[in-house]
Parts: structure tokens; sequence; C-alpha cells
């Protein structure tokens, strides 16, 4: 993990940038957030879902505003992001992790929600990490 200047680099696995870019997706559309008029998904002054849902989607779909490296075969996204928007990042993330389980289901489905939870929680604790020592 980097910092520079409020901005904080978490590397991220292609399967952990597309669960953070999903779980951004559903928040925005859930909360019905709108972009703001006047205000680019370059501006890092105001943090919103859609906002960040639109740089999440870049960044997973076109590898914009982060870095790629392969590292034993294996690409790692390094996402720089200021506090505020890890915060919320990880906030998302939490929710998504409580929704799955409270939904029930049978024995499969409710193995899948507990897995993918799990998957959820383990970056919110890692994000949580970086972030405290950082």
């Amino acid at each position: 993990m980097t910092e520079t200047i409020n901005t904080f680099f978490i590397p991220l696995d292609q399967a952990q940038v597309s669960l953070v870019t999903a779980v951004l997706h559903r928040a925005a559309r859930d909360c019905r957030a709108v972009d703001v008029p006047g205000i680019s998904t370059d501006d890092r002054s105001v943090v919103t879902l859609g906002g960040m849902a639109a740089r999440w989607a870049a960044i997973s779909e076109r590898e914009e505003y982060c870095e790629v490296v392969n590292v034993h075969g294996e690409r790692l996204y390094s996402v720089p992001l200021t506090l505020e928007e890890w915060y919320q990042a990880r906030a998302a993330l939490s929710e998504y992790a409580a929704r799955l389980t409270r939904t029930t289901g049978d024995a499969s489905s409710q193995r899948e929600n507990h897995r993918q939870a799990t998957r959820a929680l383990l970056l919110v604790d890692r994000i949580t990490e970086v972030i405290a020592h950082g």
C-alpha cells in the first residue's frame, strides 16, 4: 500500500475489482443515485455512489484510474482512492454482506450467499487494515 496526498493505493485482483464494481453499481441503483450535473467522474472533491460506480466500471472494464501489474500470471490492480472513497466502498461491501446473510432460500443458495458475504467481508477487513496502517 502506498499513500500520496490523502490517496491510498490498495492492490486488488480481478475478482475483487469485479466485486466492488458490482456492489457499488447495486448500491447506486438501490438508492436511486444520479450523477450530479457538472461534476465529472474525475472530480474527487465530491464523493457519490453514482460517481464511484462509474469510476469502478472504468477500472474494471477499461483499466482506467489504476495501475495494472502482472505478478506470477495474476493481474493486480493498484487502485488509488481517497480515504472517503475507500470508506464508501467499505460501507457498500459491508451492507452487501449483511443483505446476503439475511436472505433465505435452499441450502445451496444459502451456501453461495455465505461464500459471497465472506468474500465481501474479507475485502472490508483488508481495506480497513490498509487504511489503519497507512
